[in-house]
């Protein structure tokens, strides 16, 4: 009769977080409401919160999830993707589900560093254990050692683990533009208040995405790294993951020989101006959704275009060159923009009307620009214009015999 009891308790002790997790504040797409604490109720009881034998964090060897951090009993802890600013969001009935740990002075087992440990003062008055700033806390419905029933709970609660590369977090972003000026921000990067799931390193320092890379291909470095400081490159080699994202979506790739970590082939940065740890004012710089954050939602990155571009180019007796290929269909002298750093392939055919891509919009030969072009001034065959880093901002294209057949081109960075 008393094992049936104690059953039956644990068993009601379950179905009220399991409701309180699928129903009570949840908005209709699934995502949390407004009060981060409104999905917990009390289990019904007034079970206290379990506490080791001694002062000591145990790492141990889980089968699901490899080493994670228990207390001396072994039962298991965890974070909650609230706390990103390394302070207890936990609070009230919240606390019923979920129990504050806290030990002094742990002994820590082999492979712990005592570094990673802390104490926070809650709120409420009372003292907290964190790792790498994280408060620690127990799940009500572990009953026995080796439980990890809490991971993925709501989506906002993970099992403590010593070797996380990312951790994912909800918060407000707070965007500062170039000016200084700071603004709340929603997940559209649109003004105004919302709690946003994105993702941090393991220290609660948010990482970011910036919108004009490609798939491996990180397009703000500067290969001295001058521009470090103002976006630094997040160097981490990738060892374990939340539940909430995916090992395979993350990646690495060689930066002017240092290694970044890449989600979905976008290439992870920090902001220079974050200044401590939850902070996410790179979202608004220099202006709101340049530098996005990354998430679960983030699409992946768009492969890179191709390093050199065709162009096919005939005559309109003496009148026009005519272009064809990227956009163009027999086109009429057509205004071109290139790239610096690109490679382009004109495939001329228009015998008795040499092309030339000059500094100067003039028949002749005379003010060609030969650096990083072959073949210039072919009728029938290919001139290839790799453009040069430090390339004018405007070129021409112009037949050497007649003045109509022309057109301006324009370099871009």
């Amino acid at each position: 009769m008393r094992k049936q009891i104690t059953f039956f308790l644990v068993m009601l002790l379950f179905l009220g977080c399991s409701s309180s997790s699928d129903n009570e504040g949840m908005n209709g797409d699934g995502s949390m409401g407004e009060d981060p604490t409104d999905d917990y109720s009390p289990p019904g009881d007034d079970t206290p919160p379990p506490s080791g034998d001694s002062d000591m964090v145990r790492l141990v060897n889980n089968g699901t999830f490899g080493s994670i951090l228990t207390d001396a009993d072994g039962r298991t802890l965890y974070f909650f993707s609230l706390d990103s600013k390394g302070e207890s969001n936990c609070t009230e009935g919240c606390l019923s589900v979920w129990p504050v740990f806290h030990v002094t002075d742990p002994e820590l087992d082999e492979g712990l560093d005592s570094d990673d440990f802390g104490t926070i003062t809650r709120a409420d008055g009372a003292m907290q254990t964190t790792y790498k700033g994280w408060p620690l806390y127990y799940y009500a419905s572990d009953s026995a050692e080796g439980d990890v029933n809490g991971d993925g709970f709501n989506e906002i609660w993970y099992v403590a683990k010593p070797d996380y590369s990312v951790m994912k977090v909800r918060a407000q972003l707070v965007g500062r533009d170039s000016g200084g000026v700071e603004t709340n921000l929603t997940s559209n990067y649109e003004p105004g208040d919302e709690q946003t799931f994105y993702m941090t390193d393991a220290y609660g320092n948010t990482l970011y995405l910036f919108s004009n890379d490609e798939n491996g291909v990180n397009n703000f470095t500067a290969e001295d790294f001058s521009n470090n400081g103002v976006w630094p490159i997040f160097e981490e080699t990738l060892s374990e993951v939340p539940s909430a994202f995916t090992s395979g979506d993350f990646g690495s790739i060689d930066v002017f020989g240092r290694q970044q970590l890449t989600y979905k082939g976008w290439p992870l940065y920090y902001f220079g101006q974050d200044e401590e740890r939850g902070d996410n004012y790179g979202v608004g710089f220099p202006s709101a959704g340049i530098w996005p954050i990354a998430n679960s939602d983030t699409e992946t990155a768009p492969q890179p275009q191709s390093s050199t571009i065709s162009y096919d180019v005939a005559n309109q007796e003496a009148t026009a060159y005519t272009f064809n290929g990227d956009g163009f269909s027999n086109t009429v002298n057509p205004d071109l923009t290139l790239k610096r750093g690109n490679t382009y392939e004109f495939n001329v055919s228009a015998p008795g009307h040499p092309f030339w891509i000059k500094t100067v919009q003039s028949t002749g030969t005379s003010d060609t620009y030969d650096d990083g072009v072959t073949n210039n001034g072919a009728s029938s065959g290919t001139v290839v214009f790799t453009v040069p880093e430090n390339a004018p901002n405007t070129l021409f294209y112009v037949c050497e015999f007649h003045s109509p057949m022309t057109g301006t081109i324009n370099i871009i960075d």
